[in-house]
C-alpha cells in the first residue's frame, strides 16, 4: 500500500480537491443541459419541446463548453492523484491507468462539447424548420457520430474501473470501506434510482433525468471530497 509522507499529502490533497471542483464545473455543465422544463411527450435528451420551442437559452451550450474545458483540465489533477492510490509495485497497471486517465480527461471535454452542440442544433432549429424537421436533422447527426463517440467510453471505463478493482483488492493506499463513496459505485446509484423511480410508476421528472445524465461527474465530485477529507483526518 501507497503511504505519503507528511510533506506529501499536501499537494495530493490538493489534487483531489481541484478534481472536486473540476467535477462540480462537469456537473453544473450536465445540469445546464438536463435541467429543463419535462413534457409527456419528450423523449431522449434533446427531443424536448423545450429545446425545440427555441425557449432553451442558446448561451447556455456556449457556457457549457467553457465549463468543461475549465473542468477538464482540473481533471487533470484528479488523474494524478487516482494514479498515486495505486500500490507503486504495480508498474504496469499504473502506467495503463494513467494513460487513460489522460485520455479520459480529452474524451470528456468531446463529448461535452458533442452534448452542447446537439442542445444548440435542437434549440436553434426547432423554430427555424419545425420540431419535426430539427428531430430529423438532430437525430441523424447524433447517430452518425455514435459509432465515433462510444469507444472514447472505454478508456474511461477503464481509468476507474482498474482503481475500483485495485481497491477492492487492497492494493490502494485507502482500506476497503471506502469504496463506499468511489466513482464506480456512485455512478451506477445516480444512473440507477431515475429507472428504479420510474419501474415503482413514479412520474417522470427533471430531476431524474439530471441526476442519470450527471452522474460520472457527481459521483467523481463524491470521490474526490471523500478522499480528501480521508487524507486530512489521517494528517497528524
Amino acid at each position: 500500500m501507497n503511504k505519503l509522507k507528511k510533506e506529501e499529502k499536501k499537494p495530493f490533497i490538493q489534487c483531489y480537491i481541484l478534481g472536486a471542483i473540476g467535477g462540480i464545473l462537469m456537473a453544473a455543465g450536465d445540469w445546464l443541459l438536463g435541467c429543463v422544463p419535462l413534457q409527456k411527450t419528450d423523449t431522449g435528451i434533446f427531443n424536448r419541446a423545450c429545446y425545440l420551442s427555441g425557449a432553451y437559452a442558446l448561451w447556455k451550450p456556449a457556457l457549457v463548453v467553457g465549463m468543461g474545458a475549465l473542468g477538464c483540465f482540473l481533471y487533470s489533477f484528479m488523474v494524478t492523484a487516482l494514479n498515486t492510490d495505486i500500490d507503486a509495485r504495480y508498474t504496469r497497471t499504473k502506467a495503463i491507468q494513467y494513460f487513460c486517465g489522460l485520455f479520459t480527461v480529452v474524451v470528456a471535454l468531446s463529448i461535452h462539447l458533442w452534448a452542447a452542440t446537439l442542445a444548440w442544433f435542437s434549440t436553434y432549429l426547432g423554430p427555424r424548420i419545425g420540431a419535426e424537421a430539427a428531430i430529423t436533422a438532430v437525430t441523424a447527426y447524433q447517430d452518425d457520430m455514435l459509432p465515433a463517440i462510444l469507444p472514447m467510453y472505454v478508456p474511461m471505463l477503464l481509468v476507474f474501473g482498474i482503481h475500483f478493482v485495485m481497491l477492492l483488492v487492497g492494493k490502494t493506499r485507502y482500506p476497503r470501506w471506502m469504496l463506499v463513496f468511489h466513482p464506480v459505485t456512485w455512478n451506477l446509484l445516480l444512473v440507477a434510482v431515475p429507472d428504479i423511480a420510474q419501474a415503482m410508476q413514479v412520474p417522470t421528472a427533471t430531476w431524474m433525468s439530471v441526476m442519470s445524465q450527471s452522474s460520472t461527474n457527481s459521483a467523481i465530485v463524491i470521490w474526490c471530497i471523500a478522499t480528501a477529507a480521508y487524507e486530512r483526518s489521517h494528517t497528524q
